[in-house]
């Protein structure tokens, strides 16, 4: 119960609490922020806030029935719209997953998500079957009298049939409430956009990602630590290190930018291939991952030891802030937030790593700073 009051985010808890106890919270929010900074955990604790029968001070007591149903995601008032495979799914079919996989890791992406689902490798949306049967069920009354809530979580999914939505959202039947949840904000149509009160989520600190490691998922406090260093201020990240489900990016960020700098067409062909045959969710994580790197190699400062840097790689961060400039690594970051969005749409992903490192190698090259190539 206590991830509900504590989801890593206490400022964002506390300015819950202050349109809470104001009875100021509208009818439509939007929660956005970066993969694992606890968007979802926040936007299921506000959902069990609104459907508490018994609040204080418009927060949920965490101890009535309803409470109860809602902390394990089963309240009957409480309805979800997800990302799925095929344009027939409907959410509704997949909650007994889905209520297993939010227990495991309400911190997940996408792909973590088709994992749980089975629907690896599929492209997943929200359809306009599923957004018609929800709305549906929207419309009719509370099963227990009291407030509705829809969160939808990816909201980014929606694209063009976010359109449906609107009149809901501008119009709600009463008492009901839209939670909206994305990691990609501007992918979310402006017309649903402008309808929300928008609630931002920074990165998450370290030192909470460490306590959450430690208190609620038990991971052994002498190794907490390291994978708390390890997750670049993603909780989803920093389970699945725990866990060791996913590609080991440390490794891969390391292999790729040796080839880079080293400046081997071979190596970097190689590394693309292999880049460009995983999952393209996974593909999208390590290019959101590099984009994080790279910022950790702008943020560092000169002089410090490997071990102050409060990311992995230490040791290849302070080499790269060394050695080129940062006008190196704006092209970096944009070549990747463009190859994030052109895997989404079927790009040749080992073609379009290949590239990618080759923009990367020949930008570095330019950039290299004078006293070293002195």
């Amino acid at each position: 119960m206590s991830l509900l009051d504590h989801f890593g985010q206490p400022a964002v808890r506390q300015q819950l609490d202050t349109i809470l106890s104001g009875g100021r919270l509208p009818h439509a929010i939007l929660m956005y922020g970066e993969p694992g900074s606890g968007i979802l955990p926040g936007a299921l604790s506000l959902a069990n806030d609104i459907l508490c029968t018994s609040p204080v001070n418009g927060k949920a007591c965490r101890h009535c029935p309803s409470c109860n149903r809602a902390s394990k995601n089963i309240h009957p008032d409480l309805h979800f719209l997800i990302p799925l495979a095929g344009s027939k799914s409907l959410t509704e079919q997949y909650l007994e997953p889905w209520r297993e996989a939010l227990v495991k890791n309400p911190w997940m992406d996408v792909f973590q998500w088709t994992q749980y689902a089975e629907v690896e490798g599929k492209q997943v949306d929200i359809h306009k079957e599923d957004i018609q049967h929800v709305t549906g069920d929207l419309s009719l009354q509370a099963f227990e009298g009291g407030s509705k809530v829809l969160v939808i979580w990816m909201a980014q999914f929606l694209a063009k049939e976010g359109n449906r939505l609107l009149k809901m959202i501008e119009e709600p039947p009463e008492q009901t409430y839209y939670i909206l949840v994305t990691n990609q904000r501007e992918q979310v149509l402006p017309t649903i956009r402008s309808r929300c009160m928008q609630l931002y989520f920074p990165p998450m600190e370290q030192e909470e990602i460490l306590r959450l490691l430690v208190e609620e998922y038990k991971i052994d406090r002498n190794e907490a630590p390291l994978i708390a260093r390890q997750s670049v201020q993603d909780m989803g990240r920093a389970l699945a290190v725990a866990h060791n489900t996913m590609m080991n990016f440390k490794d891969e960020m390391a292999a790729w930018f040796r080839a880079i700098i080293a400046r081997k067409g071979h190596d970097l062909a190689i590394w693309s291939n292999k880049m460009g045959s995983q999952e393209k969710e996974e593909q999208k994580q390590f290019a959101l991952y590099a984009i994080a790197f790279i910022r950790n190699i702008l943020w560092a400062i000169p002089g410090n030891a490997p071990a102050e840097y409060p990311v992995e790689g230490g040791e290849m961060i302070k080499y790269l802030h060394q050695h080129y400039q940062p006008d190196a690594w704006h092209p970096a970051i944009q070549g990747l937030q463009s190859a994030h969005e052109k895997i989404s749409r079927n790009a040749n992903t080992k073609l379009l790593w290949l590239a990618l490192s080759i923009s990367i190698k020949n930008q570095l090259a330019a950039y290299r700073l004078q006293h070293i190539n002195s």
